[in-house]
């Protein structure tokens, strides 16, 4: 019995597994918050030039006489400010583009709704807002007028 009483007796080493193990997945997390945010930053600001469909549209926009007209030559996307995707169609899907766009005149938003339900994406809709807020319809069809409606 003299051994079972010296063991108890020995000095323990201090425990710090819970805090090494909560310390470390914590840091773990913030890494992986930090990768995404980054990630999501670069792809916002700069990372979009790689994009298919963005190199598309601003191929499209770069063609389109009415924009060229409004924005000048040199059109450049600046930044994406908003991008969506939706698989909810059952064929395909959709996806939504915000864009900031400028020319060596101008500079506006651009709004392009594509098909990519097919093989190669489809540009549906297509508008473009130069800087004093006047919408261009490069592709598509504006509403209609909700003036004329109700008229005889």
């Amino acid at each position: 019995m003299e051994a079972y009483s010296e063991e108890q007796q020995s000095p323990r080493a201090p425990q710090r597994g819970c805090l090494w193990g909560c310390l470390g997945a914590f840091v773990a997390v913030a890494v992986v918050l930090m990768a995404v945010f980054g990630y999501g930053a670069w792809y916002f600001y700069k990372g979009f030039s790689s994009d298919s469909r963005i190199t598309m549209i601003t191929t499209t926009l770069r063609d389109n006489s009415q924009a060229t007209a409004v924005l000048g030559k040199d059109i450049k996307v600046l930044e994406v400010e908003m991008h969506t995707f939706d698989y909810a169609t059952g064929r395909g899907g959709t996806a939504s583009y915000a864009l900031k766009v400028a020319g060596s005149r101008d500079h506006g938003e651009l709004k392009a709704d594509l098909d990519v339900s097919g093989h190669e994406p489809k540009i549906k809709l297509l508008i473009l807002t130069d800087s004093d807020g006047r919408s261009y319809y490069l592709i598509g069809t504006p509403p209609p007028n909700p003036m004329m409606q109700n008229s005889i």
